[in-house]
């Protein structure tokens, strides 16, 4: 089991996360407790660390392991932002056993002070680094 969970946000300098309420009606429902999210994959805190909705289009999926991101055409420039991905150590988190992709979700309640915190330029750049694949559709 690894010591580290990853948190993607585009907001920099984050010194201590703060649980927040969160609307994921398709995981957790509209009325759940403020928290912090993070993964066991650094390019799945990626994908969900910039703002996107699957009614626009946007989806993620595993393939032999691997995460890809589908993205519409028409959202290409969403991706030229800056993000940074928090690494956060895992003991004061609970694995999301009923959450897909099962055994990726890891939920807090308490606040959390990064460990270490990795940029890049932009989302394209950050798949580039961790081998993974953005799909435009």
């Amino acid at each position: 089991m690894k010591k580290h969970l990853y948190h993607g946000s585009i907001t920099p300098g984050i010194k201590e996360l703060q649980p927040r309420k969160r609307f994921t009606p398709s995981a957790l429902g509209k009325n759940i407790s403020p928290a912090i999210y993070a993964t066991d994959d650094p390019c799945y805190a990626v994908a969900h660390g910039f703002p996107w909705n699957t009614k626009e289009g946007f989806d993620t999926y595993y393939r032999k392991n691997k995460l890809i991101l589908n993205v519409p055409k028409k959202f290409r420039k969403r991706l030229k932002q800056k993000i940074y991905i928090y690494k956060l150590p895992r003991k004061n988190f609970k694995l999301l056993k009923n959450v897909k992709p099962i055994g990726r979700n890891y939920r807090s309640h308490i606040k959390i002070k990064p460990t270490s915190v990795k940029y890049f330029k932009d989302i394209i750049a950050a798949f580039k680094y961790y081998k993974r694949k953005i799909r435009f559709i």
